[in-house]
């Protein structure tokens, strides 16, 4: 068989996504039990108690389909920010969103600009529907540089991706400066906002998407329930975008999408508005216990508004070696300098700082 001829062209570039090492893949090759999985920017918390219980209430009714438009999950999302339901997307997890708008408004040869680095799944989408990748470099600082973002728009341009804060280096860019940038970008483009870790930032002056989110202009605003909320193992995002758009959505993605163990976890989450704050403070104390860590060992970091930090190091893979014989797992990223290091509970920050320690002990300065 010809599977070359077979298999679409345009696919020959694409790799299948690669998950960080499983606790078990370290426990073996460093011989400790007590792992630390860092890698995935999960939380390090269980989902809240009253999602447990709603998930569990939905387990005896599993030989039945779920409701296939996640209506109640909409409607909720619908009165907390006052947006119509006709005008709210839900997934399974934001990744599916991303792939469904891709497919929705890209024809081959269309161009879609991203900063890089930023989340994969932007160039995969790009590339599965036939777009033109037109990566646009972040600037000193590891953030989105929106005026050369601005200067790579043509009139083929149908989608800019914009994630703030931004995945792997947990920058953001500020309300001023999305403010010029939205002045200028021209109508034909289709601007989606990837707000998956917003409700950790801390920062004053965060441009919040749903501020500029109207329902008219070709604004989509994009966010998660596998973060804060704890429920990345069964995959449910959301989303805000015009009706057309989520009506051509609708067209194309599976029938029941989301299954009804998440449909009821991601409903129950939203009823907890003070453990999202809880959460948001112990996090922000565990980034800054790492802070103080990284400068005590000479390591450079970018600060973030996320749930992970982007150090800096000419020696990634020894580095990210290192740490596993420690049982400490991050993300690297091949050849780039640097790594993603997860934010856990004050156990894993204190163990982190202690396999980096050893790290620049075996190592010299990293």
């Amino acid at each position: 068989m010809d599977w070359d001829g077979m298999i679409r062209e345009e696919l020959g570039t694409l790799v299948p996504y690669a998950p960080g090492l499983r606790e078990e893949q370290v426990r073996e090759r460093s011989g400790r039990d007590d792992i630390c999985k860092l890698s995935s920017n999960e939380s390090p918390f269980g989902p809240f108690p009253a999602a447990i219980a709603a998930m569990e209430r939905e387990l005896v009714g599993l030989n039945r389909y779920p409701e296939g438009a996640s209506i109640a999950l909409r409607e909720r999302l619908a009165a907390i920010h006052n947006v119509p339901v006709s005008q709210i997307l839900v997934g399974s997890g934001s990744n599916e969103l991303l792939r469904l708008v891709a497919q929705t408004v890209l024809r081959p040869g269309d161009e879609v600009v991203y900063a890089w680095p930023s989340f994969v799944v932007y160039p995969m989408a790009t590339t599965m529907f036939g777009g033109v990748h037109v990566r646009v470099p972040l600037d000193e600082s590891e953030t989105h540089d929106l005026d050369a973002m601005l200067a790579a728009i043509t009139d083929r341009t149908r989608i800019v991706f914009l994630c703030n804060p931004n995945n792997p280096t947990g920058t953001y860019y500020s309300t001023d400066a999305f403010d010029r940038f939205l002045e200028r970008l021209p109508e034909h483009v289709l601007l989606v906002l990837d707000e998956a870790y917003f409700e950790f930032v801390t920062a004053e002056d965060y441009p919040n998407g749903m501020d500029y989110f109207d329902g008219s202009r070709p604004i989509v605003v994009l966010r998660t329930f596998s973060k804060i909320y704890s429920l990345a193992g069964i995959r449910v995002g959301y989303g805000f975008a015009p009706e057309p758009l989520v009506h051509a959505v609708d067209c194309i993605r599976e029938p029941f999408n989301v299954n009804s163990v998440a449909q009821a976890g991601a409903l129950a989450s939203l009823d907890d508005g003070v453990e999202v704050i809880r959460r948001r403070a112990e996090n922000q104390e565990q980034k800054t216990y790492l802070y103080s860590g990284f400068d005590r060992l000479g390591i450079s970091w970018v600060p973030s508004e996320t749930n992970f930090v982007w150090i800096k190091t000419e020696r990634p893979v020894e580095v990210f070696e290192a740490l596993l014989e420690q049982g400490v797992i991050v993300r690297g990223f091949g050849a780039t300098p640097a790594l993603r290091v997860g934010i856990g509970t004050a156990e894993d920050s204190r163990r982190t700082i202690e396999a980096f320690a050893a790290a620049v002990a075996r190592l010299g300065r990293i």
